[in-house]
C-alpha cells in the first residue's frame, strides 16, 4: 500500500540549492542582525546541501530530527516557488522572497476581538486627562478607563489585563 501523497516528499533525496539562494542563506547565517530562528533554519537547509544526514544536523545545531525534517520538507515543497523567484526577481526582492520561506506558517485561531480601529481610540482616550470626561480623577486607573471606553462606546467589554496589553504595547 502506497503512502498519502503528503507522505511522499523526497526527503531523503539530496538538496540542490542554487548558489545565490545559498548565498543568501549563509548571509543570514552571518549576519548579526539576522533573527535566530531564520540562522537556524538556514543552517539547516546548509547543513542538508552539504549533504549531512537529519540525525547529524540535528545533533549538530541541538534541534530535534522532526525540526530538521520539517524544514526540509518545506523547502521541497516551494522548489518550484523557488525557482520562480530565481527566474523572475533580482536584488533585495528576491532575497526578501527566498527570507520568506523561513518565516513561520500563518497559524489558525480565533481573529482579534479589537479592529485597529478600536485600539487607536483605547490608546487616544488614555492619552487624555480623565479631568476632560468630567471625572475626579488626575489620572487613568485600568477600571476607570475600562468603564470610560465601554461609556463612549468604542468597546462592548475589554478586560483590564487587555487593556494593559494595548497600553504598554503603545509605548514603542
Amino acid at each position: 500500500m502506497d503512502p498519502p501523497e503528503k507522505m511522499k516528499t523526497p526527503l531523503k533525496r539530496k538538496l540542490t540549492v542554487p548558489p545565490k539562494q545559498q548565498q543568501i542563506l549563509r548571509d543570514v547565517i552571518n549576519s548579526r542582525t539576522s533573527r535566530q530562528d531564520h540562522r537556524l533554519r538556514a543552517q539547516i537547509i546548509l547543513s542538508w546541501v552539504d549533504g549531512k544526514s537529519e540525525n547529524r544536523i540535528a545533533l549538530m545545531l541541538q534541534v530535534n530530527r522532526t525540526m530538521v525534517s520539517h524544514w526540509k520538507r518545506r523547502w521541497f515543497e516551494n522548489e518550484e516557488k523557488l525557482t520562480a523567484y530565481d527566474e523572475c526577481l533580482s536584488g533585495i526582492e528576491y532575497s526578501r522572497a527566498v527570507l520568506s520561506l523561513l518565516n513561520d506558517a500563518p497559524r489558525s485561531g480565533a481573529p482579534g476581538k479589537f479592529s485597529a480601529e478600536q485600539i487607536c481610540q483605547i490608546i487616544n482616550v488614555s492619552c487624555e486627562s480623565p479631568e476632560d470626561s468630567n471625572l475626579p480623577l488626575s489620572h487613568w486607573s485600568l477600571k476607570d478607563l475600562t468603564g470610560e471606553l465601554k461609556r463612549r462606546g468604542i468597546v462592548e467589554s475589554i478586560s483590564t489585563s487587555q487593556l494593559s496589553v494595548f497600553l504598554k504595547s503603545s509605548r514603542n
